[in-house]
């Protein structure tokens, strides 16, 4: 028998205060070293471009849409990081697929997609799980991921996919929303991106078997050489849960005159603190449903659109040579 609904109410308030005061900690440094940053940019001058034409966001629009607007062009690949497939794999296989997640606990069910080094096992099927228990969605993705190596050949030097490959193991991915309106806290508060936050959230579900791990990690890459296949198993909403991804193509047009590191507040940060323009002005955010699949290179900073409504992932690890 789980917790009456009193003891769910009090573990939930005990729940948001912990994040609470870990959220309000963090605001305080955050602030600090804004205002370091912020007497930097004074004293060294204005914010770097490497072009002025990315200081327009019209001529940030037309790169984006360039871009985006080839998003299901196979052929594109090598220049832009990514290719999406609407409807590759059949509803009876996702259906399958979801079937199995969803007799997971919901403490273990609620931290699949989380920091490698404290997700559930069962989050991470084997490689033998893979080939028999869903053998026809990898015969489905191996035929998809062929045809993207031969097409995209000639941008070898950028695509970095290889002339073999093969698909080793993966994890299953999660968005669980919070009741209203407490989902709409990681749209105002970059702390929920962190990784603090993230470990406290992964803490608190692991021990009530509530979703306080809602499951977006803010931009990032995934590193490698291992690329991504991300198929929607289970989604309740178009609109929402959608992935973003930074195409390279728009991205090398307007790339820091200095080495860099990207924030997930939406800027680059050097030494001498933020600057550049905002990624999220040349992002591609395909509004995906179940059975679409997007492939990925390892190098592709991408992010969660929101955390305002339920979805479920399997992320395949294609592995090239």
């Amino acid at each position: 028998m789980g917790p009456s609904f009193p003891l769910l109410s009090a573990i939930w308030q005990y729940a948001l205060l912990a994040l609470l005061i870990s959220f309000a900690y963090d605001r305080h440094k955050d602030s600090l070293r804004n205002q370091y940053y912020t007497l930097e940019f004074q004293r060294k001058g204005p914010r770097l471009m490497t072009k002025k034409e990315c200081l327009v966001d019209k001529n940030l629009d037309l790169l984006r849409n360039k871009s985006c607007g080839n998003i299901e062009d196979v052929r594109t690949v090598g220049e832009r990081g990514f290719v999406l497939f609407r409807n590759l794999v059949p509803i009876n296989q996702t259906r399958k697929i979801r079937k199995v997640v969803e007799n997971f606990r919901p403490n273990d069910r609620y931290r699949c997609g989380c920091n490698t080094a404290i997700e559930p096992v069962i989050c991470r099927p084997s490689d033998r799980w893979f080939y028999d228990e869903i053998p026809d969605t990898m015969r489905i993705l191996e035929a998809t991921m062929r045809r993207i190596q031969s097409q995209t050949t000639a941008n070898y030097r950028y695509s970095k996919l290889g002339k073999k490959f093969s698909i080793q193991s993966g994890e299953f991915s999660g968005i669980n929303p919070w009741p209203y309106p407490f989902q709409y806290i990681n749209e105002i508060s970059e702390y929920m991106d962190s990784m603090k936050s993230q470990e406290l959230r992964v803490l608190l579900t692991k021990y009530t078997g509530l979703p306080m791990h809602q499951g977006r990690h803010g931009w990032h890459q995934d590193g490698g050489p291992i690329h991504k296949f991300f198929l929607v198993v289970r989604k309740e909403d178009p609109e929402h849960a959608n992935l973003k991804m930074m195409p390279w193509d728009a991205y090398r047009f307007c790339q820091p005159t200095e080495s860099a590191e990207y924030r997930s507040n939406g800027g680059w940060q050097g030494e001498s603190g933020y600057y550049y323009f905002d990624i999220e002005k040349i992002t591609c955010m395909p509004h995906l449903e179940v059975g679409d699949v997007v492939f990925f290179r390892e190098d592709v900073y991408h992010d969660t659109q929101d955390v305002i409504k339920d979805r479920m992932a399997l992320i395949f690890n294609v592995v090239t040579a």
